[in-house]
């Protein structure tokens, strides 16, 4: 009986390894991939480009390293966890699911980027859907970080990142309404993930903990 124990927690123990792996490798994609593609391609609107395939990657591993931490949390930190964490399912899900049109339309125009050259006629609908998949994944990791601060003695790195991660999006609106953010500004959150560092620096914290084994809790 001890041993077949032993033998699960090794195996939980690996599982939350790989998945972290899996979270910081994909927060790498996600988040660096539309700055890199900014210096490539400049500020020009792009229906879909190879750079549309690594983000899909990216967010799928993001996903993945949601395993590690459900592992984690548990029933420990009761309704708040579960919520947060199927929330932040919901929104990844989304994003990943609106990357797979946009890698789709890429490998249809045979691997090669394509400009946009007028408006989508579900541009509308899309930019809708992409902003309930965000909306949902910032607020399940803020929600994860008050979570994990709730069973924390002391705050750590890791949750007070993931709270910021729908701070900082709230504070951008609520100064955007009240004074007018400047243009440059705002086109720089637009056509960036700018708004999305704070979830992924929370979320290379949350991978680097359950790599190094270490409960986001203790």
């Amino acid at each position: 009986m001890g041993s077949e124990e032993t033998r699960n927690a090794d195996r939980r123990r690996r599982a939350r390894r790989w998945s972290g792996a899996a979270a910081i490798v994909g927060t790498l994609l996600a988040v660096g991939l539309p700055w890199i593609q900014i210096a490539v391609f400049g500020t020009r609107p792009y229906v879909t480009s190879a750079f549309d395939a690594g983000s899909l990657v990216g967010w799928v591993l993001m996903l993945a390293g949601l395993g590690g931490v459900s592992a984690t949390i548990g029933d420990r930190f009761g309704r708040l966890g579960r919520a947060s964490v199927a929330a932040t399912a919901v929104g990844m899900a989304i994003v990943s699911a609106l990357l797979v049109r946009r890698t789709a339309l890429f490998v249809e125009a045979g691997f090669r980027a394509v400009p946009a050259t007028g408006e989508d006629p579900a541009g509308l609908l899309l930019s809708m859907a992409t902003l309930l998949g965000l909306t949902l994944t910032v607020a399940g990791a803020g929600g994860i970080g008050l979570a994990l601060r709730r069973g924390e003695k002391r705050a750590s790195v890791t949750s007070w990142l993931l709270l910021l991660a729908p701070a900082i999006p709230l504070v951008l609106i609520a100064a955007d309404l009240l004074f007018g953010l400047p243009l440059p500004l705002a086109r720089l959150l637009v056509r960036t993930n700018a708004v999305l560092i704070p979830l992924g620096l929370g979320w290379l914290a949350l991978g680097v903990r359950l790599v190094s084994h270490t409960r986001p809790h203790a």
